[in-house]
């Protein structure tokens, strides 16, 4: 059910992300299991200018940006998700390019190309559960279907 109104609840987004990119057809399978946090970012370019008019002070104008998802966790082995990411540990260029899609509370979805980026882990104390990070950028403007009421 769409969240439109209240605290937005975290675990109510649903992420995404296509395990067989090279095969004729997508399979998606859901980022979550063993993952405890996420953050969004746009990674904004700005250019800051300043115009005789402005006294002395600048506008900003943004010029670009990436959008990015960082995500955290714990290693959890045979975890269909998890397994792909660390089978790209390794790899570089288009080894590391799959297709993603994040779906929010509301049930707006951002979708597309994407590189699975800064796969770190597992690692951390001896009696702790392995830690892990990893982030995902879409690679150019996502498609953006609204979700209708």
């Amino acid at each position: 059910m769409a969240q439109n109104v209240g605290f937005l609840i975290n675990s109510a987004h649903k992420f995404f992300l296509d395990i067989t990119p090279e095969g004729t057809e997508r399979t998606y399978e859901r980022l979550a299991v063993g993952f405890s946090s996420f953050e969004s970012a746009m990674n904004e370019e700005t250019d800051q200018t300043g115009y005789l008019n402005g006294g002395g002070l600048k506008s900003t104008t943004v010029m670009g940006g990436q959008v990015t998802l960082s995500f955290e966790g714990h290693r959890y082995f045979g975890d269909k998700v998890q397994d792909y990411i660390f089978s790209k540990y390794t790899k570089v260029g288009p080894g590391r390019e799959t297709n993603f899609k994040w779906e929010d509370p509301n049930g707006d979805i951002l979708e597309g190309p994407c590189t699975i980026a800064a796969i770190e882990g597992p690692g951390g104390d001896a009696g702790a559960k392995g830690e892990i990070s990893v982030e995902i950028h879409f690679n150019g403007e996502p498609t953006e279907t609204t979700a209708t009421p």
